[in-house]
């Protein structure tokens, strides 16, 4: 059916608002996170709740599958992320700038590799 309309788009991007909150697991004394046997002592703490979790807002671009650029803002913290398909780049507060040479790095990738650092 959509595959010519599909196929005949150049550019697309996409915008909205994100909310995020982040939770950590930890051994120790507290209270109880499970009721299983031998799970006593794992404490669950909650980040980011403040008002319902931490917003922000997103702006994706994408020309190609090896070509896109990502700006995601949470909480004042931005963070980018681009590809063209032979360098993939980012840039984070705490990393500073990096890129990386080598095959096109899906999106997913970069999500994974600057929010979970």
């Amino acid at each position: 059916g959509g595959e010519c309309a599909i196929n005949s788009i150049e550019s697309m991007y996409a915008m909205g608002k994100v909310r995020m909150m982040a939770s950590e697991f930890s051994a120790g004394e507290g209270l109880s996170a499970n009721t299983q046997k031998g799970d006593s002592n794992k404490v669950v703490k909650v980040k980011g709740m403040k008002h319902g979790g931490e917003v922000g807002g997103f702006v994706l671009w994408q020309k190609r599958p090896d070509l896109w650029s990502l700006e995601l803002v949470v909480s004042g913290t931005k963070i980018t992320a681009g590809s063209d398909g032979k360098v993939a780049w980012r840039q984070t507060p705490w990393h500073d700038s990096h890129a990386s040479k080598g095959p096109p790095r899906p999106l997913r990738r970069s999500l994974q590799v600057d929010l979970c650092a």
